[in-house]
């Protein structure tokens, strides 16, 4: 049965096949990738925008490197979401339209930028979390007219809440790292994708490189868009 996407010209092009997929799974599991970098790309930027509206943007003091520190990984949060989503969206066309190799190139090197980006975002998160628990959240208070955090309930002095900015803050970036950490995951697992139809090498071991090529006779008791093993499977 003839794949859509693939005419019988296209046929001939050699596709990277792991695990005995054929071609139609080989589709949907790249396509599952790339939706799911979608989703936690739009839910990455979705939580960087709340951070910035609730805290960050209170946080107005250029010569603290402490609060400079904090812009910087959020807008570097928000370049890593967008990356992010540009990237599942080319991996769900490649689904469709595998044989071509600029939209393969694309994807490959759009998952390697998301997968480093999203794991300096977590890096940066990683730090702003450990900086605010060691300064006890001073910075974020840097906009109050107090010193002291016992006196948040007796003088809320603040353009804010100052008994939720710290909580709210922490709750954010924790989230936040659990999804850059899932992106630099599926990134990778889509670069893996994108390289075995790439057909590169190396690649973890030649065991999970496997080719398909047009043949005029078809194979009986086995399904012709699969991948063995064993040898090469021909279409």
């Amino acid at each position: 049965m003839e794949q859509p996407g693939l005419s019988k010209e296209e046929s001939s092009l050699f596709l990277g096949c792991a695990g005995g997929l054929n071609v139609a799974d080989f589709r949907k599991v790249l396509m599952k990738t790339g939706l799911v970098l979608v989703v936690l790309g739009h839910v990455s930027f979705i939580a960087a925008a709340l951070l910035h509206g609730t805290v960050l943007r209170y946080v107005t003091a250029p010569h603290d490197a402490v609060a400079l520190q904090y812009c910087v990984v959020n807008i570097v949060s928000v370049t890593s979401a967008i990356v992010v989503i540009t990237s599942g969206i080319a991996a769900i066309v490649l689904s469709r339209y595998l044989p071509s190799i600029p939209l393969r190139w694309t994807v490959f090197s759009s998952s390697v930028a998301c997968a480093l980006l999203s794991l300096t975002c977590a890096l940066g998160l990683l730090a702003s979390i450990a900086v605010t628990f060691a300064t006890q959240g001073r910075a974020l208070l840097a906009a109050c007219t107090f010193g002291s955090p016992e006196l948040l309930v007796l003088v809320p002095d603040c353009p804010f809440d100052p008994t939720r900015i710290y909580s709210s803050s922490l709750c954010l970036w924790g989230i936040s790292l659990v999804l850059c950490v899932a992106e630099s995951v599926f990134a990778v697992r889509c670069a893996q994708l994108a390289h075995q139809l790439l057909e590169l090498r190396p690649w973890w071991g030649k065991s999970s490189h496997r080719m398909m090529q047009e043949s005029p006779e078809p194979v009986e008791g086995r399904d012709l868009l699969s991948c063995t093993s064993s040898e090469p499977l021909t279409l």
